[in-house]
């Protein structure tokens, strides 16, 4: 028989050793001989369907036996298989399955997938049959597409055939020394290309595959005690785990020869200790797996992140921009040329010509990976970085292209482009906009940033934007981005095309004015404002203002908080203010805090606002037509999801965004950013609106204005803009104001039931001045507004709220108040807003491997879906209005900070060091690329007796949550328990336990 595909092998091994072991998933063992005839009942079902060579059949799998066997039977039907796995977002799935163009998809996993908007065939109920495969796949067919993310959004399918597959497979077998003897892991996720690899590897040797459950593969300890146990000769790690498997005590019992890692940079590790030899592998999917291997000297050696040499007949070209190879130990971007190419992108041809060319001299194929490396004297490889457009900006990967789509959609700009400046002094790179206006007016650079806010995160908005007449082209015709660095390096200190230029120094009126201007210019990078220009229309932003006030504290020796640039923020304001406090003789602790605002004048509902009687109770019941705000934030996106599914109306939902900006795209944009599908039958029940909650009439045209308030039967109000360093007086225009509007829509024709959704925070610190425990439901906040008024703006914001809907209520309005925790994640997807600052606390405590002595600190954690459940369920029952329901949990399932850390050590091996809080805040208050930087004003500005507000938090009170368990007793709705899978999802998601 000849052997020239990973199947051919296979079925040598199946007809020689039938009773061999093959696969082994703790739960199932199986020989060749049983995985022979299994995948034939798979192939053989496939023909039954028609599919044959050159159709593509999608598998929904997890690690499983039934993948191995789904993979089988795929290939001796002629077909390609394509990893789709379960774990993946159902829209990042049902994209998959549509560029397939397969009709079906079979189902390779343990628990067949709920509610999937395409056809599915599980292999566990596949007949058996005795037939087998009249023919097998010859070595040019494809043998699998693996889809990998694009820079669009959408994934890309690499399309791999078989005779790459099985020669990249060969030479790991042989250079790893892999036999009929060998035992190795399948670690890899399915959709991973390495998986691809592991279980290819076994089927051509003859070896057995071992398949590790989810909590051993996480767990290091757990994962070399099961490799010892098992006596596995070769096994993969991911990259992000290599550290800890490589530190940790080596089983005296270990049997492994080989420990292969890849999937990023690694950093070489310790190795001298080692039983084993650690391999790093490198190469992109498009050259089919691997394109290079590195058998890691150690750190003791050489601690140079090398990728090694060619495999597998691979050839590494560094070339420059012009295809040009590059002098030795100078960088080039990777390309790769022989025979393992793929044979390009699915469906995708014009980005197969992009990234698959012909080299103009060589007249060979090569793949551009955008990656950058040197050669080292020996002749290895050193990888540098990336060269494409994914770029880091303060920590966060940055899509250049989805930059350039928002400004894109501002009215007035016919083309923008958005490079990354080179790193600054500070190691900072900037975003960088450059753009044509059409034949209009194009708006001025504060309004184009101001646009773009509403779309993107302020991390991704532009530094600076200008304004061209044309782009300029290359010699091919693309955009010279090189010619627009230089132009903007030329530009940098000159005054912008719209703001006007930085006047004379005399015009500044004093040398408060003038000290303040200079360190405005030095975090800024420019000089492009004025005395009355404000600080975030000019390029700042979060992380730059607390940069700006350290400096300004230095500078000028007064004391200046971040949260004062919010209510000062032009140069003329700030200065004006800071000349006072130097001069003011006030003792320290009063002028560290926020000014005190007149909250119970602000909690005041309009004399002229009165609702008729309410007597509705079915359109609560069953509502048909429902306003939902916030659709656009992490909570109210995931309401939209409950009430669509629990519910048959209609959802209305109001949506900030500009002229020109269509606010269905952020609704859908929010949707993608956590992984949420809505069916076409949902989509069609949903109605997105432009509006400005604060403004009158709800921002609305009258058209719609006067439609909703006739038809709405109930309102769902979740936005709220959150930020945890704006003082009240930024938040209480959308907050405070956003609500009064609402409730004149609540009054207005005829009275409309209100579930409003506020925060445990409205609790505030309240503990150090009741001295009480516990805070029941139906407590009356006002017993906390001695400690309201020293929190943060946000939850004075929401005080007031809360007290303005109580006396609507108190008027005749139909109320019920949610006040949610802490939404943590989706416990599920691990999803979680990016703009939470728990999440970034996490990410620091687990660089850092410390936590700050924190005493009983409770934050409420819980998870989106259960609160959001919880509402949809509770608000449906007329008994509920009236009352007010926390959502938090009770008991031991209520995580104290340490706690909530513990339990990450318990369930992942972490070892976090306890630190005296000024010590553990020392390791990141300096450093601009720390996560939780652009929130310091938390730890650091002192808000009530000497402490900051995260210091205030300690020995909070215990919520109590009666009327919520009341109400959904017999709902099935349970809260989250913080389980091993959620938190490894969670923190997944972090980019802090990554799992490939």
């Amino acid at each position: 028989m000849r052997c020239d595909t990973v199947l051919h092998y296979f079925q040598k091994h199946a007809d020689r050793c039938p009773n061999r072991e093959a696969v082994n998933d703790s739960s199932t063992h199986l020989t060749y001989g049983e995985l022979d005839r299994r995948s034939n009942d798979v192939a053989a079902f496939l023909r039954e369907q028609g599919i044959g060579k050159g159709d593509l059949v999608p598998l929904l799998c997890d690690r499983t036996h039934r993948y191995v066997v789904a993979i089988l039977g795929v290939m001796k039907s002629g077909a390609a298989y394509i990893p789709v796995d379960i774990r993946y977002p159902l829209q990042r799935q049902q994209r998959i399955l549509t560029q397939s163009g397969a009709s079906f998809a079979l189902a390779a996993c343990s628990e067949l997938p709920a509610d999937t908007p395409f056809l599915v065939h599980s292999i566990d109920s596949m007949p058996s049959s005795d037939v087998r495969p009249p023919t097998l796949p010859s070595s040019q067919d494809l043998a699998y597409v693996i889809f990998t993310s694009g820079t669009t959004g959408n994934p890309k399918g690499v399309m791999v055939e078989h005779h790459a597959f099985e020669r990249v497979v060969a030479w790991h077998n042989n250079n790893l020394g892999v036999t009929e003897d060998s035992r190795s892991t399948l670690m890899a996720g399915t959709g991973f290309d390495v998986a691809q690899l592991e279980i290819a590897s076994m089927l051509m040797s003859g070896g057995t595959l071992i398949l590790p459950d989810e909590e051993t593969r996480l767990d290091p300890e757990r994962l070399l005690a099961f490799f010892a146990r098992q006596r596995l000769s070769h096994a993969f790690v991911p990259t992000a785990l290599i550290s800890a498997v490589t530190t940790q005590p080596q089983p005296s019992a270990l049997a492994l020869t080989y420990l292969f890692t890849a999937g990023e940079k690694l950093t070489p590790p310790a190795t001298a200790h080692l039983p084993y030899q650690l391999v790093d592998y490198y190469g992109p999917a498009e050259a089919t797996i691997f394109a290079t291997c590195h058998h890691v000297p150690g750190a003791e050696t050489d601690s140079r992140p090398a990728i090694g040499y060619p495999m597998a007949g691979s050839d590494i070209v560094l070339l420059d921009e012009q295809l040009a190879p590059v002098p030795d130990g100078e960088a080039g971007e990777i390309f790769i040329g022989g025979d393992n190419l793929a044979r390009g992108y699915l469906h995708n041809e014009p980005l197969t010509r992009e990234k698959f060319i012909i080299h103009p001299q060589w007249r060979r194929r090569l793949y551009r990976t955008g990656d950058l490396a040197r050669r080292l004297p020996d002749g290895r490889l050193q990888f540098l970085g990336r060269l494409d457009d994914q770029v880091k900006i303060r920590g966060n990967r940055v899509e250049l292209a989805e930059v350039e789509e928002a400004l894109h959609a501002q009215a007035g700009v016919s083309e923008a482009v958005v490079l990354a400046s080179d790193a600054k002094a500070d190691g900072e790179r900037h975003l960088l906009a450059f753009i044509v206006p059409d034949r209009q007016q194009a708006p001025m650079e504060t309004e184009l940033r101001r646009g773009v806010l509403e779309t993107l995160p302020d991390y991704m908005a532009p530094s600076a934007i200008y304004r061209l007449e044309s782009l300029p082209l290359n010699a091919n015709g693309k955009t010279d981005k090189q010619a627009l660095l230089k132009m903007s390096q030329r530009l940098e200190g000159s005054a912008d095309n719209d703001i006007p230029g930085s006047a004379p120094e005399v015009a500044y009126i004093n040398q408060m004015e003038r000290d303040i201007a200079d360190a405005w210019a030095s975090v800024l990078g420019h000089r492009r404002f004025g005395r009355t220009d404000r600080f975030f229309d000019v390029g700042g932003h979060s992380l730059l203002a607390a940069r700006l006030m350290l400096a300004v504290r230095e500078r000028l020796s007064v004391q200046a908080w971040i949260r004062d640039l919010f209510e000062y923020d032009t140069v003329e304001s700030l200065a004006a203010v800071l000349e006072e406090r130097r001069s003011d003789d006030r003792p320290q602790s009063l002028l560290d805090r926020e000014r005190i605002h007149p909250l119970r004048e602000d909690a005041s509902l309009p004399d002229d606002l009165v609702f008729s009687p309410w007597q509705m109770k079915d359109s609560l019941v069953r509502p048909r037509h429902i306003l939902l705000t916030g659709v656009t934030g992490f909570v109210g996106a995931h309401l939209l999801t409950d009430l669509l599914s629990t519910t048959d109306a209609r959802l209305h939902c109001p949506v900030r965004a500009r002229s020109g900006v269509d606010p269905w795209r952020r609704l859908e944009d929010t949707l993608t950013r956590y992984g949420i599908t809505l069916s076409e039958v949902e989509r069609e029940r949903v109605e997105v609106y432009r509006a400005d909650l604060s403004e009158p009439r709800l921002g609305l045209t009258g058209m719609h204005y006067d439609e909703l308030v006739e038809m709405v039967d109930v309102i769902y109000h979740s936005a709220s803009a959150v930020n945890f360093i704006q003082p009240y007086s930024y938040m209480k225009r959308d907050n405070v104001q956003g609500l009064l509007e609402l409730l004149r829509f609540a009054a207005d024709t005829r009275t409309k039931p209100l579930m409003l959704l506020s925060t445990i925070s409205v609790y505030s610190w309240g503990h150090l001045h009741t001295r009480k425990r516990v805070m029941c439901e139906d407590d009356d906040i006002d017993q906390n507004l001695d400690a309201v008024i020293t929190d943060i703006g946000y939850v004075r914001s929401k005080w007031v709220m809360e007290k303005i809907a109580d006396q609507a209520a108190q008027r005749g309005l139909p109320l019920m108040t949610f006040r949610l925790g802490y939404a943590t994640y989706h416990s599920t997807r691990g999803v979680c807003a990016d703009y939470q600052w728990w999440g970034r606390l996490v990410q620091t405590c687990v660089t850092h491997q410390s936590i700050p002595d924190l005493e009983a600190l409770r934050e409420g954690l819980t998870s989106v879906d259960y609160m959001t459940a919880a509402i949809a369920h509770i608000s449906r029952n007329p008994e509920g209005l009236g009352r007010k329901f926390n959502l938090t949990h009770e008991g031991d399932n209520n995580l104290t900070f340490k706690e909530f850390f513990g339990r990450l050590e318990d369930l992942f091996g972490y070892r976090f060091q306890v630190l005296p809080y000024a010590q553990w805040k020392a390791q990141w208050e300096h450093d601009a690329n720390a996560p939780l930087y652009p929130l310091l004003s938390l730890f650091n500005d002192t808000m009530y007796d000497g402490q900051s507000t995260v210091e205030l938090y300690q020995n909070t009170y215990l919520w109590d949550c009666r009327n919520t368990r009341h109400f959904l007793r017999g709902s099935g709705i349970e809260k989250p328990v913080f389980s091993r899978q959620e938190l490894a999802n969670y923190l997944a998601y972090l980019d802090v336990l990554e799992t490939p």
